[in-house]
């Protein structure tokens, strides 16, 4: 059991760096084309002008490559079977769930941002809930 989940585990990874990798190829210049910028505040530093128009929404290509690794992980654990896998699925299905949840947040956060043309997105309550 432990050969396979160190080897579940090297797949996953290389599988998520590679699709994530790969996907900062299209999801970067499609964020510019769709100026799907940051808007930065006029009573911050002057330095952080620059940033202006920075893509933001960037968080997508992680939550790709980390659909990737638990994908790569669940068909692992299928092919394995044993009861002891059940446990580790349920641990890769939540941790899959949950990241999915987090990357709903910051694209709401930063879809508001970009809606209203100012740095403000979700408020502290709002990504809490």
């Amino acid at each position: 059991m432990g050969m396979i989940v160190s080897w579940m585990l090297v797949a996953a990874a290389i599988g998520a760096f590679a699709v994530t990798a790969l996907s900062g190829c299209f999801v970067i210049p499609a964020l510019h084309k769709l100026h799907f910028g940051q808007t930065i505040r006029e009573s911050g530093p002057t330095w952080h002008n620059k940033k202006q128009g920075t893509p933001t929404m960037g968080g997508i290509m992680f939550i790709i490559g980390s659909s990737v690794a638990a994908v790569i992980c669940i068909a692992f654990l299928w092919l394995n079977g044993g009861a002891e896998t059940q446990l580790m699925f349920v641990k890769v299905v939540a941790g899959a769930l949950m990241a999915v949840g987090f990357g709903i947040v910051g694209f709401l956060d930063d879809y508001i941002s970009i809606k209203k043309h100012r740095n403000l997105g979700l408020t502290e309550i709002q990504k809490l809930i």
